[in-house]
């Protein structure tokens, strides 16, 4: 645990002041079907990441999704921690991205967008590079 703040502590270093990092990962949003009011949905997250880079899937550094509910819509989870299980990886990193299920129920038909924290740890396996992102997302769900 130690080795994974000391690396971090170093990110913060290493960067000038006012710089930022990219955004590594990126969040894709499909929902399964027509979505209808007062019927429950599952929209399905799934990511890509930049070229060169890697994601950790450790339990300690795991992919994360924090969402905030808005007025006529409830989730079913307001935090969804992915899967760390990659039956493709021989290492700390993943393979096969995760992919992440949120479920949702809108009372009325209308547009929204679900606002939410993704929080994940990325590798460049070119220079070694680690760091903890947390960006911003908004989910969008359309509903008749």
């Amino acid at each position: 645990m130690q080795f994974v703040f000391g690396i971090l502590l170093m990110a913060q270093l290493s960067l000038p002041p006012g710089a930022s990092l990219p955004q590594i990962m990126t969040a894709n949003f499909k929902p399964a079907a027509l979505v209808t009011a007062g019927q429950k949905t599952d929209i399905v997250v799934s990511f890509t990441v930049v070229k060169g880079f890697v994601i950790d899937r450790q339990p300690q550094t795991p992919v994360t999704l924090k969402l905030t509910e808005v007025p006529g819509v409830k989730l079913a989870k307001a935090e969804i921690v992915a899967s760390t299980v990659d039956p493709k990886s021989k290492d700390e990193y993943y393979v096969d991205l995760p992919v992440i299920h949120v479920n949702a129920t809108a009372s009325k038909a209308g547009k929204y967008e679900l606002p939410g924290k993704l929080t994940y740890f990325f590798c460049n396996k070119s220079d070694g590079f680690c760091s903890k992102q947390t960006v911003d997302v908004k989910i969008p769900l359309q509903v008749q």
